[in-house]
């Protein structure tokens, strides 16, 4: 009984990976970084974003919990060391907490993170901070950029500090803002035609950086316009927090509108606070993005396996809570496969907040020949359409399988169905409990 549960539910990680998103650039969802997440106390509630389902087996039967998994890698997110990118393995080399798969330093441990050029490489890494293209052992500005043309990195009172980042540029003990000529250490009252020698506009955008009156907000990058988002005194333009919610630009999904809690529905990269539509995002594809004003539509995403691997069939519909009969077959394979879909056919009613769960046997694939599977799913609803009140509406979506592995026998087939009734189940009231949209992997724990 214990051995057919386990390989009932049992998914590996290293199953299915998406084709159609880089995790990188996938939207937020609760990963500790915003408020606190991980396994609600209870079930039910919760907003959009990605979920699993922990299914706890007892001498009482299966209890089902959602829990907070948006890269769906199988670790909760308030464990995960990359809440957003898939890394189940959760390695981290130089012990910072961290994970290799999201950390901007590998080898090097920085907790925080800092990454001032917002580059690939974090600071604690970085052999050019600023990234002036000087690196940080020659540069006399490590943390501003201050490239200066033919005339080099300017330090005009020779302290060795550029000055870019010299609070006192022509050393007369003046600060910039109190001193009547900042680039001259001679005139203590320039006259009007001595202004361009004493308040320069050194990245030519017609800002002088040191005048009081007109004091450039990015001194170092022109930026004629002067905008600064958030009035925080740094333009637009160099500031790495425009609207000042903190979150950096290259993380904040409205980089121009207040929103740290980062909430993303429809999980398409753009916050609820600046998205003027709604289309529900799988993994980030929003070229195939789900609306649910528009006409019936299906969806799967597109899944990478080894040979050998049972590969679950994920079933996406833009309308919510309403019962579908589905059907799945493989349209095209690799010469001399034999491989074929469990569980084909059968009917779903449950959705949260788009993806479809299975009442009974969940449809699944062993992929037995290295290459790449077609594979379509129909369909029909079982009642009028919600939009259209049109009965027996038909949707066609197919995805792609990617195999790759040695080819197996076709005895790893030989426990698939042709068909499968999924009503009349008791499994039914066990997902009543809805999941979190984006589920992919469901993960066992055990009690004895």
């Amino acid at each position: 009984m214990a051995a057919s549960i386990r390989l009932l539910v049992s998914l590996t990680a290293a199953v299915l990976f998406p084709l159609v998103v880089s995790a990188q650039d996938a939207p937020f969802e609760c990963d500790n970084n915003f408020g606190d997440c991980g396994t609600p106390n209870m079930s039910g509630g919760g907003g959009g974003g990605g979920g699993a389902v922990l299914i706890n087996n007892t001498d009482l039967g299966d209890t089902y919990q959602r829990a907070d998994d948006f890269d769906d890698d199988g670790i909760e997110d308030n464990s995960d060391n990359c809440p957003r990118i898939r890394n189940p393995e959760q390695f981290d080399r130089d012990g910072d907490g961290i994970g290799d798969g999201c950390d901007n330093c590998v080898n090097t441990r920085n907790e925080d993170q800092f990454n001032l050029d917002e580059d690939a490489k974090g600071d604690a890494c970085d052999a050019d901070i600023d990234n002036d293209n000087i690196e940080n052992e020659l540069d006399n500005c490590m943390l501003v950029p201050n490239q200066a043309g033919d005339d080099g990195q300017a330090d005009l009172d020779g302290d060795g500090v550029g000055d870019a980042c010299d609070d006192d540029i022509d050393g007369d003990l003046k600060t910039n803002l109190e001193d009547p000529c900042p680039y001259n250490a001679t005139l203590e009252a320039p006259s009007e035609d001595e202004r361009s020698i004493c308040f320069p506009d050194v990245d030519g955008d017609g800002v002088s950086e040191v005048d009081p009156l007109s004091k450039d907000n990015c001194p170092t990058i022109a930026n004629e316009d002067q905008l600064d988002t958030d009035g925080d005194g740094l333009g637009d333009k160099c500031d790495s927090d425009r609207d000042g919610d903190g979150i950096a630009n290259k993380f904040d999904n409205c980089s121009l509108m207040v929103n740290p809690a980062q909430i993303d529905a429809d999980r398409d990269g753009q916050g609820d606070d600046c998205d003027a539509s709604f289309c529900y995002a799988v993994y980030g594809d929003v070229e195939n993005c789900l609306d649910p004003d528009a006409t019936l539509t299906a969806y799967s995403p597109s899944l990478m396996a080894n040979t050998g691997d049972e590969v679950p069939l994920r079933l996406f519909i833009n309308r919510t809570n309403r019962e579908f009969r589905y059907t799945w077959a493989i349209v095209s394979s690799p010469d001399g496969s034999k491989a074929r879909i469990a569980a084909p056919q059968g009917s779903v009613e449950q959705s949260s907040p788009f993806e479809y769960h299975y009442l009974a046997d969940r449809p699944t694939v062993i992929p037995d020949m290295a290459g790449e599977y077609t594979i379509m799913v129909e369909v029909v609803t079982a009642f009028e359409d919600a939009n259209t009140t049109e009965v027996e509406t038909v949707a066609q979506y197919r995805m792609r399988l990617k195999a790759s592995g040695e080819p197996q026998s076709s005895d790893a087939n030989a426990g698939g169905c042709s068909a499968s009734s999924a009503s009349g189940n008791g499994l039914t009231a066990l997902f009543m409990v809805a999941l979190f949209g984006g589920l992919g992997l469901v993960r066992i724990r055990r009690r004895r």
